[in-house]
């Protein structure tokens, strides 16, 4: 499961690399492969959640990040996302909810005494940062859209690889302090 989810972010990150490539692409030209990267990313987080979540405690932020992104993935994949000035906040607003699932995650590892803590509430503060300047994308830099969800996708992609990490350490010091 650990592996799956750490592929997902990998390929979110390759993802939005791609973006980088080709900011003049326009977004129905790569739809397809975000919403396939989506997809992927939240099937990995229900799965992991499904397998792992039996055997100890993982969060069930793992498991609404995960449903999330599958819906967002299928409405991606179902050409929903007409209006080109759509795109970048759809993206941003999903980053976002990732941005600030990982603070929560990092606030309540917080009374664990983890170390681990600043760092999650750091990165999710940077994602709900990241989300947010797409809505006021025009305003300040004037990113091309494809361009703008490339930067989302990695920050995603980022928040995902730091997920699969942490699934294998995830409160196991907070179940051996609970004993």
């Amino acid at each position: 499961m650990r592996v799956f989810k750490i592929a997902a972010g990998v390929i979110l990150v390759i993802t939005g690399i791609f973006c980088f490539a080709a900011p003049g692409a326009t977004f129905v030209s790569i739809a397809f492969i975000l919403g396939c990267a989506m997809l992927l990313s939240g099937i990995s987080g229900v799965t992991a959640y499904i397998g792992i979540g039996s055997k100890r405690e993982v969060p069930y932020l793992l498991l609404a990040e995960g449903i999330t992104s599958i819906l967002l993935g299928i409405l991606v994949l179902a050409n929903q996302i007409v209006a080109e000035a759509a795109i970048p906040v759809f993206f941003g607003l999903w980053v976002m909810f990732s941005g600030v699932l990982r603070v929560a995650d990092g606030i309540s590892r917080m009374k664990y005494d983890l170390r681990q803590w600043s760092w999650l509430v750091a990165l999710g503060a940077l994602g709900t940062i990241t989300g947010m300047y797409s809505f006021f994308n025009t305003v300040l830099f004037g990113f091309s859209p494809v361009m703008l969800t490339g930067i989302i996708f990695v920050m995603q992609g980022i928040h995902v690889l730091t997920a699969g990490v942490s699934l294998t350490f995830h409160h196991r010091k907070a179940v051996k302090a609970s004993k």
